[in-house]
């Protein structure tokens, strides 16, 4: 794997013809969860064609209508801290809740059924490594193995969901991502099937769960050691409050690499490369030069306040061109919606020391999971 991180090269990478180097092969080792009809597999016009319906409903007045609903979630979340509390654990549990209202319209029952599914198949999809063994092996030696277990967890989940569509097609009337979804038409005039809804709904569950959680716990491991950002944040300035969003982005961003594989050599920055290797633009790394970020390593939200530009290339937290996270306003929306709400509460580090970065499936997190104290 070669990895990139100048703007240009970054925007050569993103450049890329998908015929040349597809990105959904390196994702393949998903399938077993995402299914064949998720966005996160798919190249070229199927890619496209499924990322324009995926779009839709994350954008203008339909997006901004959920902002109340996420912010009340978030209010009966975080209004219950006290103590200890480690903050990626609680937001795994708050954008999973989040998710399961906003997106797929699940009340009461509904929710804590797919909640206690979802969590059970994530459990097992969390390690890498264990995720890339199951997916080339595939062995089922009963119910106790890891692919056996992982196969049940997978289709109690499948159960839960093509219910769930049952009872949504047949009573369609509400606000959810979900209800946006079932409304559009192909271009025969066709709604989707319950195959590729429920494929849909898994890739923004795998896209926007756990690299959400990994940010918000980001965030509240950078406010708790800069209580001069957390004072300056209650006093709810819409343009700090986005201009500290996108540094935690950038500072701790959730993911690392945009990959693609090579099918024919290319030229990259004035690189020659063969077929067959991988070609990423490194997230982190981009999010984090020093030539590009002054004080990269710093937490310093007001960056974003001043008049100094940026290479649009230098801040990809959601990756870049066709392949650019189709919920990404959404999950900007959320950030900030859950750190309004966040803004009043007290906290401080747990320990003196920042945490590091270790890596979760796809995601980076903190090390402690962001230990707090609260109140």
């Amino acid at each position: 794997m070669v990895l990139f991180s100048g703007p240009d090269a970054v925007r050569d990478v993103f450049a890329l013809d998908p015929a040349i180097a597809p990105a959904g092969q390196s994702w393949e080792f998903l399938r077993p969860f995402a299914g064949p009809h998720s966005i996160l597999l798919l190249d070229g016009e199927e890619h496209l064609r499924e990322r324009r319906l995926m779009a839709a409903p994350f954008h203008g007045a339909r997006m901004r209508a959920l902002a109340p609903l996420i912010g009340e979630v978030a209010q009966a979340e975080l209004g219950g801290w006290s103590g200890r509390v480690v903050a990626l654990e609680r937001m795994r549990q708050l954008t999973l809740d989040i998710i399961l209202r906003v997106v797929f319209g699940a009340r009461d029952e509904e929710a804590a059924q797919l909640r206690n599914a979802v969590e059970e198949t994530l459990a097992i999809v969390r390690s890498m490594p264990r995720m890339l063994a199951m997916a080339l092996v595939q062995r089922d030696l009963g119910p106790r193995s890891p692919w056996g277990r992982f196969r049940i967890a997978v289709e109690r989940f499948d159960s839960l969901l093509f219910e769930l569509l049952a009872r949504r097609r047949a009573a369609p009337a509400d606000d959810s991502v979900l209800a946006m979804l079932l409304g559009q038409r192909d271009e025969d005039g066709g709604p989707p099937t319950d195959r590729q809804l429920r494929d849909e709904l898994v890739a923004l569950l795998v896209g926007g769960h756990d690299s959400s959680a990994a940010t918000l716990a980001w965030a509240f491991e950078r406010l708790a050691r800069h209580p001069a950002v957390l004072d300056r944040l209650r006093e709810d300035d819409p343009a700090y409050l986005d201009a500290v969003v996108k540094e935690v982005l950038r500072v701790r961003p959730a993911l690392t690499i945009a990959p693609r594989r090579l099918l024919e050599p290319v030229q990259i920055a004035g690189r020659s490369l063969p077929a067959g290797v991988q070609v990423a633009a490194c997230l982190w790394l981009a999010l984090r030069r020093e030539d590009l970020w002054p004080a990269a390593s710093a937490f310093r939200p007001e960056r974003w306040l001043q008049d100094s530009p940026h290479d649009p290339m230098s801040w990809i937290p959601f990756g870049g061109g066709v392949r650019r996270c189709a919920g990404a306003p959404f999950a900007e929306m959320q950030i900030r919606e859950i750190l309004r709400v966040a803004a009043r509460v007290r906290i401080r580090p747990a320990r003196p020391d920042s945490e590091r970065a270790r890596r979760s499936m796809l995601v980076v997190v903190p090390h402690r999971g962001a230990e707090l104290l609260v109140g």
